[in-house]
């Protein structure tokens, strides 16, 4: 089944779904597959997502793929199966079993921020990593000339955003000003003026809550840098894959572990050491004195999300 005729099923699942989220139950769906059948020659096609979905029958297998990954991605790849087996009605018994799945993720993540329970792997990168070391990545990044993951880094560190930067597209401030509000929150740019740029988020994690959000970028290398990589652009598309096709975000969020473990563990690889945003957030935050109020409210603004869950969610020390 090609890329189109899975989101056409999706959609008729969830007509309210944003496209944004669809690309994302797609991208979940075609690496669930290319897990469970590494050796089909249909995963190298970038159109396909599967040849069928009896894959997502195999119960113990698919928890057997995701087992590893964080209790959210858990959770988001089991919606995106259950989306596809409410379409068909046809496996109830599994659609009971995922059902219950989710109902028992959703209840442990629960615990944990309730407990301020931090993983043993989330441990590990605070204890090897520091902000030093993530600066010292994005320098490598770019005397490698891997300018482009280098970019994903830095506005990531630098700002804290999640992995919809991948969906940036590039717009004249000009042009920008003559969109309408729903063309504005229903994508995400980056935004030239001259010499000066700003990133517009209408499609991130939290947007029904806090709707558009505009975020300057006032470092100087980082500004310097975005500069000079537009320079080489030939279309809007600001972050790409091999194919020269938007990014999506869980390859955006590929390149960053590929590109931190590299950094870390350059011989053994060992994953223990790749980041993503969400450990790159907390290794932010732990860094800072609790005092500084004034970036709290900075990385609370560029996130959407509150003071109290950055706190929480994302400071080990954080009590009340």
């Amino acid at each position: 089944m090609n890329i189109e005729e899975v989101a056409q099923i999706i959609h008729e699942v969830k007509p309210t779904l944003k496209p944004s989220s669809i690309k994302q139950y797609i991208s979940s769906l075609r690496n669930l597959f290319r897990k469970y059948s590494p050796q089909d020659p249909l995963v190298k096609d970038n159109n396909i997502v599967c040849i069928n979905f009896e894959f997502l029958k195999d119960t113990d297998k698919i928890l057997d793929i995701i087992k590893d990954n964080h209790i959210t991605s858990q959770r988001n790849i089991i919606t995106s199966v259950l989306t596809i087996l409410n379409y068909y009605k046809k496996e109830i018994d599994t659609i009971n079993f995922f059902n219950q799945k989710v109902k028992d993720l959703n209840k442990l993540k629960t615990q944990n921020y309730q407990n301020n329970i931090v993983s043993d792997n989330t441990n590990f990168k605070l204890k090897e990593w520091t902000t030093k070391d993530i600066e010292n990545c994005i320098i490598k990044l770019k005397l490698d000339k891997q300018y482009q993951t280098a970019l994903m880094l830095s506005l990531i560190y630098h700002y804290l955003f999640r992995n919809e930067i991948s969906s940036l597209k590039l717009i004249k401030k000009s042009t920008y000003d003559k969109l309408t509000d729903e063309d504005k929150l229903n994508n995400n740019f980056i935004v030239k003026k001259y010499n000066e740029i700003f990133i517009s988020r209408g499609v991130y994690k939290t947007d029904k809550t806090h709707g558009l959000i505009k975020t300057k970028i006032d470092n100087k290398v980082l500004r310097s840098d975005i500069l000079n990589y537009i320079k080489n652009m030939n279309d809007d598309i600001f972050f790409k894959d091999v194919n020269g096709i938007q990014m999506s975000n869980d390859l955006l969020g590929k390149h960053i572990g590929r590109a931190t473990t590299d950094f870390k563990d350059p011989i053994q690889k060992n994953p223990q050491y790749s980041l993503g945003t969400s450990s790159i957030n907390k290794i932010v935050i732990e860094s800072l004195q609790l005092d500084g109020v004034e970036k709290l409210l900075e990385i609370s603004g560029n996130r959407g999300t509150s003071i109290g869950t950055l706190l929480h969610a994302y400071y080990n020390n954080y009590t009340t």
